[in-house]
């Protein structure tokens, strides 16, 4: 049975011993009556070290007259274990405390080694199943802690810090087995960055997202009245006290829209973007593609995000998932800043407070970057070295022209050419491709021929994913040594993208990392990423002081794993999101 102190009054504080150095680890868990730190309370705090009782501390009679007590405690050890620490850091953070060192996340361990036999889900239970033989019973977690303390809780609080420091010691073994230090590393040096963003949360001003939400409704009425031609005029119900216009038209039903299209002589076997993408000059499929896309905006965006703006902070606090991919990237929800629609109109709504301005970077061109250290491709690296922009030689090379001739458009129809062939996209897939994404259009013939030069022209390229071909892995690892295990079901397009999109995600994990160091304690915060992208709030004052220190960050990240081919992070000073 786990032995546990538990402390209660402001005299039983003085119980939590500086740690002797041969003991500066330590297993940390928290209980709390919710799941927002804003609003909800932190009821627990849970310390465990290795061969002491753990102590159980009742947050709701110590604090906050105990704070500094307790910091002092935590401060006293080199490592940190969680099991899923951001959301743990995030309450404490809300209550006072900071957590600083080393940090060891078991969950975000689990995830690495899903694929070197993990198992499939990280909770906690699992974990200790999986790799300690230990059923770890979870029946007090959803229990009411905003009450009166049972025994069990507190034992079932003291269990889960616990047993932290037995499940860490396997998973270290485990991830050095499988050679997974080093992403390990730049995951938990990330938690620190993610959490803090969380927390901070993102500014959104909402007198212009109403007034973007109006313009939105207007236009989505505009296009319906085009369409009625096409789909038939309302029905008017006259009513004692009003008339009432409807329209049974649904224009995501696939079976109204194969009907009106079949009318229109345009037979498809579905009504997918890309499927309609190749009657884009048709006037009812224009006019449908641009309904869609005002609807989606308003029901995905425009009308959620106002409710879902903190009645505390008046600020957008979207949660993160670290690991939302098998490749490594991150996914984002409540709400999904990475899917913000990227026109001006948009992102002119997240600005920054009176006072304080925004700093946007991205990488340039990353993921090709990536490719060309991967395929080790002399001529995309030449190119990348001697800063010369690589759509516009493509463009060059697949339309034999003079660079210095290529037009805006020409460089647009190359960016469809350089995304969509490095992924394994046919002749067909690439067309599609460049309509529905980019807006250009090309004939098959067009599309065959810029295929078969692309690959002429890059040949280690072409020789990568011939090899890819050939052997069809099994396994993959990203520069960061991020593992993928590909199933049955895994295609080339898998094989060519995961690593690509992983190591991307691996060295923007890692500029998080470096960043939350060099902006810890100052007037600097993280509120957004998106893919290759971060957004910091900083004061006016030092904005321009803040862009070069990100500039330089995001480029050092990117140049520990990039070792042939230079990376650019484009950076920018703006009082809005759309100052980039």
């Amino acid at each position: 049975m786990t032995e546990y102190i538990f402390i209660n009054t402001i005299q039983q504080l003085d119980q939590l011993e500086i740690t002797p150095e041969d003991k500066r680890i330590c297993g940390i868990d928290t209980e709390t009556t919710g799941l927002d730190p804003r609003l909800d309370r932190l009821r627990l705090i849970q310390i465990a070290v290795s061969g002491q009782a753990t102590y159980v501390i009742d947050c709701f009679e110590v604090l906050p007259l105990g704070l500094s007590r307790i910091q002092d405690y935590l401060d006293s050890f080199h490592v940190k274990i969680f099991q899923n620490a951001k959301f743990d850091i995030n309450f404490l953070l809300a209550n006072g405390l900071v957590i600083n060192g080393q940090l060891f996340d078991t969950m975000l361990a689990g995830l690495l080694l899903r694929t070197s036999g993990g198992p499939k889900r990280v909770g906690l239970a699992d974990l200790t199943n999986h790799y300690l033989g230990i059923e770890l019973s979870k029946d007090q977690q959803k229990s009411d802690f905003s009450a009166g303390l049972s025994e069990d809780q507190i034992l079932y609080g003291a269990k889960d810090a616990a047993v932290l420091l037995k499940l860490r010691g396997v998973l270290v073994q485990e991830l050095k087995a499988n050679q997974l230090i080093e992403v390990a590393r730049l995951e938990f040096a990330c938690v620190y960055a993610i959490a803090h963003m969380e927390f901070y949360g993102i500014h959104v001003n909402l007198e212009k997202w109403k007034a973007l939400t109006l313009a939105k409704e207007k236009e989505k009425a505009e296009l319906l009245n085009q369409l009625y031609p096409y789909i038939g005029y309302p029905t008017v119900q006259v009513g004692l006290f009003e008339e009432k216009s409807e329209s049974p038209f649904n224009p995501n039903s696939n079976k109204q829209v194969m009907e009106i299209l079949a009318g229109q002589g345009i037979h498809v076997d579905n009504t997918s973007k890309y499927a309609l993408s190749h009657y884009l000059d048709h006037p009812f499929v224009s006019l449908l593609m641009k309904y869609r896309h005002v609807e989606k905006e308003l029901s995905t965006f425009l009308l959620t995000i106002p409710g879902q703006v903190h009645p505390y902070t008046q600020r957008l606090h979207p949660h993160y998932g670290q690991n939302g991919a098998y490749s490594g990237r991150m996914s984002c929800t409540n709400p999904n800043i990475q899917q913000i629609p990227r026109g001006k109109d948009f992102r002119e709504c997240f600005d920054a407070p009176k006072g304080r301005t925004l700093v946007i970077a991205d990488y340039s061109q990353i993921e090709l970057r990536v490719i060309a250290e991967y395929a080790q491709d002399q001529r995309m690296i030449d190119a990348y070295r001697n800063g010369e922009d690589l759509h516009r030689l493509t463009a060059s090379l697949v339309l034999q022209k003079d660079i210095q001739l290529i037009s805006k458009e020409e460089r647009q129809a190359a960016k469809a050419v350089n995304f969509g062939l490095v992924f394994g996209m046919g002749a067909a897939g690439l067309k599609g491709y460049a309509a529905d994404t980019y807006g250009t259009h090309m004939t098959m013939e067009e599309a065959e021929l810029f295929r078969k030069r692309y690959f002429q022209a890059y040949r280690g390229v072409d020789q990568w994913q011939s090899h890819i071909r050939k052997t069809l892995p099994i396994t993959s690892r990203t520069l960061a040594g991020r593992k993928h295990n590909y199933s049955d079901q895994s295609g080339l397009s898998a094989r060519y993208n995961t690593p690509i999109q992983g190591t991307a995600a691996d060295i923007l994990k890692n500029a998080l990392g470096l960043l939350y160091e060099k902006i810890k304690g100052r007037s600097i915060n993280i509120v957004a990423v998106v893919h290759d992208e971060i957004v910091l709030e900083c004061n006016e004052n030092i904005g321009k002081e803040t862009a070069g220190l990100l500039k330089s960050v995001m480029e050092e990240a990117g140049g520990k794993y990039l070792q042939k081919v230079p990376v650019v992070a484009e950076v920018a000073v703006s009082e809005s999101w759309a100052g980039k």
